[in-house]
């Protein structure tokens, strides 16, 4: 089952990967792989997990979004499927610098999203038939990715910023108590 990314009004998922990829090889490049990997180096990789989590794909979309028409990306497991350690879930075939480029950034990025799917599917087969819902409580920059990855692991999106539903929360309420303000003064929302 491919469970889709949710969406976000101010910027999407090419942002987040475009940004992750400049902050790791800059306008340089991947200094030590073009002084030692030949430019027109054909390689297949396969990717094999060191620890046993919930998958998940941004990997296959940073590679392709950056490097499209270069690299092609073949997985052997689906969004949510448990891997283990050893496991071959997935290959990808094209130059290697391109490969190697988008690498550990494709690699960061999946570690995470499979430790929240992970923990997610946790949550959500202990509190079963409830369901788990997960707040804005994200690492700045990756709330995309982070409630992907909730939605991965089973368990359900909230609210995907401040303006998209209303949610009162304690710090508003003892705001309202000091100033003493009526707590309709939203209603025209």
């Amino acid at each position: 089952m491919v469970i889709k990314l949710p969406s976000h009004p101010a910027y999407d998922l090419t942002t987040i990967t475009e940004l992750a990829l400049s902050e790791d090889v800059g306008d340089e490049g991947d200094v030590p792989c073009l002084g030692t990997i030949p430019d027109d180096m054909e390689v297949e990789a396969h990717l094999l997990p060191s620890w046993q989590r919930r998958t998940g794909s941004l990997l296959e979309l940073l590679l392709q979004r950056r490097y499209l028409m270069k690299l092609t990306v073949e997985w052997s497991q689906k969004d949510g499927d448990y891997v283990h350690k050893g496991l071959k879930f997935g290959k990808v075939h094209g130059q290697a610098h391109d490969i190697v480029r988008a690498e550990r950034v494709g690699l960061n990025f999946m570690q995470r999203m499979s430790g929240i799917a992970t923990q997610t599917k946790a949550m959500a087969d202990a509190a079963h038939p409830a369901l788990i819902l997960e707040t804005r409580k994200t690492a700045p920059g990756l709330r995309l990715v982070d409630k992907w990855a909730v939605l991965i692991g089973g368990g359900r999106n909230h609210r995907m910023c401040l303006f998209d539903m209303v949610l009162i929360k304690d710090n508003i309420y003892q705001l309202l108590e000091v100033s003493q303000m009526p707590s309709n003064r939203w209603t025209h929302i």
